[in-house]
């Protein structure tokens, strides 16, 4: 499967939960979820990593995808799961530059980890939601047409860069300057 659909995945679950926040505390059973979320999230770096590689991991992906929508039903990944045969033997490929990918996946992998510290640790929700407003157009700049989402904008991998950059806070920006050059 093209590994541009696993950016597409990765930008609808950003886009939701983004969508989602409701109140500056935590429901019961909120954090758990958002957790198994983030998790998934960054096991789809890890499936991008290994389709890159030769490793076909579409089995993998629908398989935890199936698990996490039947225990939170999530409506926001139904579509994906309706779509499974098309995507999986859909030839579509997206040319991307390796260099710049390699910087937001870098890059996002770093806010996913911050967002779980401020899950469990801090479990500040407001934080939490800001990495969401952060993240949300980095897996835009990573795929072309949206077949998932066809609402959905393209960005650039510059302007993915510059609106991440625009929402940080001056603390932020000089942590995650190196990813800004």
């Amino acid at each position: 499967m093209d590994v541009g659909y696993y950016y597409q995945i990765l930008d609808i679950g950003i886009l939701y939960e983004k969508g989602g926040k409701r109140g500056n505390k935590w429901k019961i059973g909120e954090r758990k979820r958002l957790g198994e979320e983030i998790l998934f999230w960054m096991s789809l770096l890890e499936f991008i990593f290994a389709e890159e590689n030769g490793f076909e991991c579409s089995n993998k992906l629908f398989k935890e995808l199936e698990i996490l929508c039947k225990k939170y039903k999530f409506p926001n990944y139904q579509r994906v799961l309706e779509k499974k045969e098309e995507l999986i033997s859909n030839n579509y490929t997206f040319k991307r530059n390796k260099k710049e990918e390699a910087n937001i996946c870098s890059l996002m992998r770093t806010l996913f980890l911050e967002m779980q510290k401020n899950l469990y640790i801090y479990k500040n929700k407001v934080e939490v939601y800001h990495i969401l407003t952060i993240l949300h157009n980095l897996p835009k700049a990573m795929h072309g047409k949206n077949i998932l989402n066809e609402n959905s904008n393209l960005v650039s991998y510059n302007d993915a860069l510059l609106y991440t950059k625009e929402i940080m806070d001056e603390k932020r920006k000089n942590e995650y300057a190196r990813y800004f050059i």
